[in-house]
C-alpha cells in the first residue's frame, strides 16, 4: 500500500485556479454590466473581441456603438427584455460586431442571465461571449447555395434537417435523422405539424418558432422525447440544437436542426444509478461491517455497521481508519497481504482483530473482493469483516481445554502404566485377602440391620424438618405483620408528636421565646426522620423474593416513571440525564421502580457545592467470564444485563464499598446529606431477589457509578 499517494487533480489546482483554464479552453469570455453606474466590466478576451484591448472596463454606450448598425436594434431589444422581472432574465443573442481599433467583423454569441431583489429592481446582469466567427461565416456561406446546403445536410454524420418558414417546412434532412424518425425521404416539403402529429402537446414546434421569431439559438442536453417509432409511441433521449438561417441581410428564412441520440446512453446512466443505489442499499442493509476503498486503498463508502463499530465518521476512515483499526504488532502484517492482493488484483481472506470505538478488540473475519468494469480494469475494493469473536474465542478455549485433556491423559497414562506394574502384586494380595473378605461380609450383615434402624432414625428427622420450614414460614409472615404493625403503631405516636409540636410552636411561641421554639423544631425535625427511616425499614422488610409472579418489565417504562417521581427534585437541583435504549427484563415493576429511584436520587443528592447534577444511565451485555471478579449474582446464567447509573458528584474512597450495601451504614455526616442509610441496603435486597448482583466504582471528588446485572 503506497505511503505517499500521488495528488489528486482537485488537490493540485484550487477552484481559482481550474475555471480561468477552463474558460479558455473553452475559448469563453467574461462580462458583467453594472446596473447603476452603466458600465460593462469584462476579461481580456471580449476586450480583444470588442476592440477594446487594455480597457477591463468601459461605458454601456460605447459598447452598443461596436455592434453592427443592422443588429443593434435587436441587441439593445433582447437586454432591455432581459432586465424585465417577467422574462426570468434570461438573455442568449447572436450579432456582429465592428472593432473599434482593428476594424475585424465578427459574430459573437453572448448568453447572460439578469437577478432581481425582492421589490423586482434588477441588481446584477452578467454573462459570458463566444467567438462564433468561423460557424456563422460557415453558415452564411451555406445559405448562399441551396443545392450545397442540402449536400452537405445529406453527407453530414451528424443528424441534421433544414427548416424553411414559419410553418416549418422541412426542406432537407439527412439519413442519420431519418433514423432517429423512424422515416423516409417522403417527408421532405411536409410541414412540422404534418410529419410529426404526436408531438403537438410537447414543446418543440414552440422552441422552433421562437428561435425563428427571435433569432436567439436553442441548445438543449439531454432532453427527453416522445416519438412514434415502430408503430408505437416510444421515449428517446437527445442533445439537439435549432440555430436560425440568415440571409445577407440579416432576415431569417428558415432554421438548421442539429440532434444526436443519447437514449442508450441516458438509459444506462440510469441503470447504473440503480444498481448503485441497490449496492448501497445492500451495504447499508447488512450485518456485516463492509466498506468501499478505491485502487489506492482509500475509504470512499462504509456502511451503517461499520461506524458504529469504529465511532468513526467517512472523514474519519479515509484518513487514518486502518491504523486505528488494528493492533500495531499486526497491522504490518496486514498492509503487505493488502499490497500483495491489490497487486495481483485477486481477493484474500483473514483473520484479524479489530479495535472498537471502546477499544476493545474482537476477532473478524477480513475479505477483500476487487470489482471490475466492463473492460475488465479493477475500479475498487469491497471489504466486509464478520464478527467471529465468540466462535474465537470458544475454539481457543476448546483448544486449552483439549490441550488440558491431552496432558490429563498422559499423566493418567503413566499412572496407568504404574497400576499395571502393581496389579500383579495386587491380584496375589487380593487371593490372599479372599478369607479376610468372607470376614468382612458377615459384618456388613450386621451393619445392614444397623443401617435400617438408622433409616428409620432419619424418617423421624426429615419429619421434624418439615414442620421446622412451616413455623420458619408461618414466623416469616408474623414478621412481615409485626413490621406493619410497628411502623404504624410506631407513626401515630410521631404524628402525635409533630401535631402537638405544631399547636404549641402556634400557641405558645411568644412564651416560649427562641429557645423554646428552637427545642420544637428538632423535635419536629427528630419525629420527622424517626417517620422516614421507619417507612424505610418497612419497605426494607417488604423487599421479598417474588420470581413465581415476575413478569416481563421494560426498564424504560421503569424509568419513566422514576423520572416523573423525581421530576420536583430534577427541576430544582436543574439536573440533566442521558440515558441510552433500556432493555426489558423478568422481574418486579415495583421493585425495580425503587432500585432507580434510590439510585437516580443518590446521584441528585450527593452533587459537589455549586454544581449541577449531571447523571449518565447506559446498557451493555456482559457474559458471565466479563463480570469484574468482586460480581457474584445469585443466579448463574451466560450473560447479563449491565445497567450503570453514572454521576459526577463527591463519590466516595472504594475501601468503604461493602459497607454502603448494609443498612444504617453512612459514609457522610447527616447534616450536610440527609437520609436513613437504608436507600442502598435495599438497592442490595432488590437485585438479590432477581437472581442479579450490583456493585459500584468511585474515588473521592470524581463522581460515582453504580452497576447492576440482571440475568438475560
Amino acid at each position: 500500500m503506497d505511503s505517499k499517494p500521488s495528488l489528486s487533480f482537485n488537490e493540485k489546482f484550487s477552484t481559482n485556479e481550474r475555471l480561468p483554464l477552463a474558460l479558455q479552453a473553452a475559448q469563453v469570455g467574461t462580462w458583467d454590466l453594472d446596473i447603476e453606474r452603466q458600465l460593462i466590466c469584462w476579461d481580456e478576451r471580449c476586450q480583444e473581441w470588442c476592440g477594446f484591448p487594455g480597457k477591463p472596463t468601459v461605458s454601456y454606450d460605447q459598447v452598443l456603438d461596436f455592434i453592427h448598425p443592422e443588429d443593434r436594434p435587436f441587441v439593445r431589444k433582447a437586454i432591455t427584455w432581459a432586465l424585465k422581472p417577467k422574462s426570468s432574465g434570461k438573455y442568449d443573442m447572436a450579432f456582429r460586431t465592428q472593432g473599434t481599433t482593428d476594424g475585424l467583423l465578427r459574430w459573437l454569441h453572448c448568453k447572460g442571465q439578469a437577478f432581481f431583489d425582492e421589490s423586482g429592481k434588477v441588481y446584477r446582469f452578467s454573462g459570458i461571449a463566444q467567438d462564433i466567427s468561423r460557424e456563422t461565416s460557415t453558415r452564411q456561406q451555406l445559405e448562399t447555395s441551396e443545392h450545397h446546403w442540402r449536400n452537405l445536410v445529406i453527407s453530414s454524420a451528424t443528424a441534421t434537417a433544414i427548416y424553411r418558414g414559419r410553418e416549418m417546412t422541412i426542406e432537407a434532412v439527412n439519413e442519420a435523422m431519418l433514423s432517429i424518425w423512424d422515416k423516409d425521404a417522403s417527408i421532405n416539403g411536409q410541414t412540422f405539424s404534418e410529419a410529426f402529429p404526436e408531438v403537438e402537446d410537447q414543446p418543440y414546434l414552440r422552441l422552433l418558432q421562437n428561435v425563428f421569431d427571435t433569432g436567439i439559438a436553442h441548445h438543449t442536453s439531454e432532453d427527453a422525447a416522445t416519438l412514434l417509432v415502430g408503430g408505437r409511441l416510444q421515449e428517446f433521449w437527445f442533445n439537439y440544437s435549432y440555430a436560425p438561417l440568415r440571409r445577407e441581410s440579416g432576415e431569417i428564412y428558415g432554421i438548421i436542426h442539429t440532434a444526436t441520440d443519447i437514449t442508450k446512453q441516458v438509459l444506462a446512466r440510469r441503470d447504473f444509478e440503480v444498481q448503485k443505489q441497490q449496492f448501497q442499499a445492500m451495504m447499508e442493509g447488512s450485518l456485516l461491517l463492509k466498506c468501499l476503498l478505491d485502487t489506492k486503498g482509500t475509504i470512499t463508502f462504509q456502511n451503517q455497521r461499520y461506524q458504529e463499530y469504529t465511532g468513526m465518521t467517512l472523514e474519519e476512515s479515509r484518513k487514518n481508519g486502518w491504523q486505528r483499526l488494528f493492533d500495531p504488532e499486526y497491522f504490518e502484517q496486514f498492509e503487505k497481504r493488502v499490497l500483495t492482493s491489490f497487486q495481483t488484483e485477486k481477493n484474500f481472506i483473514c483473520e484479524m482483530q479489530l479495535r472498537r470505538h471502546d477499544g476493545v478488540y474482537c476477532w473478524h473475519e477480513i475479505e477483500f473482493v476487487p470489482l471490475f468494469d466492463g473492460y475488465q480494469h479493477i475500479t475498487g475494493w469491497v471489504c466486509r469483516a464478520t464478527n467471529i469473536h465468540e466462535h474465537k474465542t470458544l475454539l481457543q478455549q476448546l483448544e486449552y481445554l483439549v490441550q488440558q485433556r491431552t496432558e490429563e491423559l498422559e499423566a493418567s497414562l503413566k499412572e496407568l502404566r504404574a497400576a499395571n506394574e502393581t496389579l500383579q502384586e495386587r491380584t496375589e494380595e487380593l487371593a490372599a485377602s479372599n478369607e479376610e473378605l468372607q470376614a468382612l461380609n458377615e459384618e456388613l450383615e450386621e451393619k445392614g440391620y444397623e443401617l435400617a434402624a438408622s433409616n428409620e432414625e432419619l424418617q423421624v428427622s426429615s419429619e421434624e424438618l418439615g414442620e421446622s420450614n412451616q413455623q420458619l414460614s408461618l414466623s416469616n409472615d408474623r414478621l412481615q405483620r409485626f413490621a406493619y404493625v410497628a411502623s404504624h403503631d410506631l407513626q401515630e405516636p410521631l404524628r402525635k408528636i409533630q401535631t402537638f409540636g405544631s399547636l404549641l410552636s402556634h400557641k405558645y411561641g411568644p412564651q416560649l421565646g427562641d429557645d423554646g421554639l428552637s427545642f420544637l423544631s428538632r423535635i419536629s425535625k427528630a419525629g420527622e426522620q424517626m417517620s422516614t427511616l421507619i417507612q424505610d425499614l418497612l419497605t426494607y422488610s417488604k423487599m421479598i423474593n417474588q420470581q413465581d409472579h415476575f413478569q416481563v418489565v421494560s426498564l424504560k417504562q421503569v424509568m419513566t416513571r422514576v423520572l416523573e417521581t423525581l421530576d420536583l427534585s430534577i427541576e430544582q437541583t436543574q439536573t440533566r440525564i442521558e440515558m441510552e435504549v433500556l432493555p426489558a427484563i423478568m422481574g418486579d415493576e415495583s421493585q425495580l421502580v425503587q432500585l432507580f429511584q434510590n439510585l437516580i436520587s443518590n446521584a441528585i443528592k450527593f452533587t459537589k457545592p455549586d454544581t449541577y447534577p449531571c447523571i449518565h444511565i447506559t446498557t451493555q451485555i456482559r457474559y458471565r467470564w466479563q463480570l469484574p471478579p468482586r460480581v457474584v449474582p445469585i443466579t448463574k446464567a451466560e450473560r447479563y444485563h449491565q445497567v450503570s447509573i453514572s454521576d459526577e458528584g463527591i463519590g466516595f474512597d472504594e475501601q468503604f464499598l461493602d459497607r454502603i450495601f448494609e443498612v444504617f451504614q453512612r459514609l457522610h455526616e447527616k447534616k450536610n446529606y440527609e437520609g436513613t442509610g437504608i436507600g442502598l441496603a435495599i438497592c442490595q435486597r432488590v437485585i438479590e431477589n432477581h437472581g442479579g448482583a450490583i456493585t459500584a466504582e468511585s474515588e473521592p471528588g470524581k463522581g460515582a457509578s453504580f452497576h447492576v446485572y440482571f440475568p438475560c
